[in-house]
């Protein structure tokens, strides 16, 4: 598609020179994202040293950075196959001040930093969208984003060190890049928008879904209006990046791990991971292999943001015949791409109970319903000050409603599994205990115990064993999954391990090296292994010496 080729959405006033002059956001969006990231940093340190929180997903992918740089066996493959790598890879250079930071990776501050920076990305590409793609007054795309960057969920995962806030970066970078493709016709920004989603494949798997359903928004978007060339092309362009990086992660998979598909079907995958029963629960039971049972239960999780569903109704209208706007389009298709993965894994039964996998609702319904509000704004500037006046206060309170609506779907035992708690916790300045909200619990005597035997070499799965092995003075006393023998002197240990470290075999410990290769070391039946001590606490962990008579 030329440059010059561009599609005016249906109420469009601006001429094609002042879209030029607008080209660049205004300073006033990098004032708020910066402010932003000022907000998560503080929410985070508040976080982990006021009331003791820390997210265990968060954490474990420091901990995947750390073994690249200080294991016995430094590799970038060390970044894991499980997961997906990109935000590992971002923390690696904070990862990297570890001798003279420790709390980089005990504490895991290195990833709180990565999402308080995508975080306030995600705020700036919001109002990025808000002031170039829906030409709101200004006063109103600063309250809508100022809402947005409060909004409670929003702040928890820009201060967490989660994937899903750098996920929602992604989405947004994406959106905006292509509205303004349909809105200029700029190839520049196409590719900008391709090479966000390819990024957001680097974050989470469900950018393929959301890509699959843009790449749909395009086609409809340009049917009738451009040649079938010039939107394949379009569609092509928008595809690449997002299908080479699927192809170099498979390949790397197939080359390191021998498996091309490790990540999707390993022993660690989330699909084996819901497989041992541990995320199960009555909600996700009744929508097991229920279609309209799983509907429901994906739906429901849009009271994030309530206003979603008024939006999006609204927005629909504007998708199909005379009414058609690309902007309606690119932003109801993507909506429900972004939930399509969501909605396969629980038909499947194989998907946790948290909202954190539905946060995508907050944005979309942010953009659709300032979407709402740009398609009503020509007839609302004909009516009197007073009256607009009235009506904005009430549209700032309508996204504000949707903010508190989001606080009070989390305190819902079914949706707020952890983040309810989380959240109010932290409104009651309360420390935070047990092992769901402190990946640390109970690990103290593990992590001192080998500390106090610094010659003795552990072997130990950092599947689940992560938090005692970031925490030791010596990583290189421990013999962990990433390292290249592992798989050897797993199976054969002698003269090679002192001791290996075993979970109690429940949940998804089960899935744990040591427990599927002898499964019954834990309980004490393996004969060439000597309990040297119990550690009592959620894990159970045990240490079993070697003996002389091991393989």
């Amino acid at each position: 598609m030329s440059a010059a080729t561009v599609l005016h959405y249906p109420d469009e006033v601006k001429t094609q020179s002042s879209l030029v002059a607008t080209s660049k956001p205004k300073r006033t969006g990098l004032w708020i994202a910066g402010i932003s990231f000022v907000v998560y940093i503080l929410a985070a340190a508040y976080l982990t040293f006021v009331i003791h929180y820390a997210a265990g997903d968060a954490v474990s992918r420091v901990a995947n950075a750390y073994y690249v740089l200080f294991s016995r066996d430094p590799h970038l493959g060390a970044v894991g196959f499980v997961w997906n790598p990109l935000p590992s890879i971002l923390e690696l250079p904070i990862v990297a001040l570890h001798p003279w930071i420790p709390a980089v990776v005990t504490r895991g501050l290195a990833g709180f930093v990565v999402s308080a920076v995508l975080g306030a990305t995600g705020v700036y590409n919001l109002y990025r969208i808000l002031e170039r793609n829906l030409d709101l007054p200004q006063s109103l795309v600063v309250a809508i984003t100022i809402i947005y960057a409060l909004n409670p969920l929003i702040i928890l995962y820009g201060a967490n060190g989660m994937s899903d806030i750098m996920w929602i970066a992604c989405i947004l970078g994406t959106y905006s890049g292509l509205l303004d493709f349909l809105q200029t016709g700029s190839l520049r920004r196409l590719v900008s928008a391709a090479f966000w989603l390819a990024a957001g494949f680097g974050m989470r798997y469900e950018s393929i879904p959301f890509g699959f359903m843009l790449i749909l928004a395009i086609a409809l978007s340009l049917w009738g209006r451009e040649s079938i060339s010039k939107w394949t092309g379009a569609a092509i362009i928008f595809a690449a990046p997002i299908v080479f990086s699927a192809g170099v992660w498979i390949y790397f998979n197939w080359l390191i791990m021998k498996n091309p598909l490790y990540f999707l079907d390993s022993a660690y995958s989330n699909l084996a991971q819901t497989a041992t029963g541990a995320y199960m629960t009555p909600a996700i039971a009744a929508a097991d292999h229920h279609p309209l049972g799983a509907l429901l239960y994906v739906v429901r999780f849009g009271l994030l943001f309530w206003p979603i569903y008024p939006a999006m109704a609204f927005a629909l209208w504007f998708c199909w015949g005379k009414h058609r706007d690309p902007r309606a389009i690119v932003l109801v298709f993507g909506t429900i791409g972004a939930e399509l993965l969501e909605l396969t894994l629980v038909y499947k039964g194989s998907l946790g109970e948290w909202d954190r996998y539905f946060m995508e609702f907050i944005p979309n319904g942010v953009l659709l319903l300032a979407f709402a509000i740009a398609k009503l704004r020509p007839t609302v500037s004909r009516w009197p000050s007073a009256i607009k006046v009235t009506l904005a206060t009430l549209v700032v309170l309508l996204f504000l409603s949707g903010s508190v609506g989001t606080y009070v779907a989390t305190q819902r035992p079914v949706m707020g599994h952890p983040d309810g708690a989380v959240l109010k916790t932290a409104f009651a300045r309360e420390p935070v205990t047990g092992s769901v909200n402190n990946p640390f619990y109970g690990i103290n005597d593990v992590v001192a115990y080998a500390n106090a035997h610094p010659h003795m070499k552990i072997l130990a799965d950092t599947f689940i064993d992560w938090p005692v092995v970031i925490r030791v003075k010596h990583l290189n006393q421990f013999i962990i999954t990433s390292d290249y023998d592992f798989n050897s002197i797993l199976y054969n240990p002698r003269g090679r391990a002192s001791a290996f470290l075993v979970p109690e075999p429940s949940g998804v410990a089960q899935l744990d090296a040591i427990n599927r290769a002898w499964p019954k070391m834990w309980e004490g039946k393996v004969p060439w292994a000597q309990l040297i001590k119990s550690f009592p606490g959620p894990t159970n962990y045990r240490l079993y010496k070697i003996l002389p008579s091991a393989p």
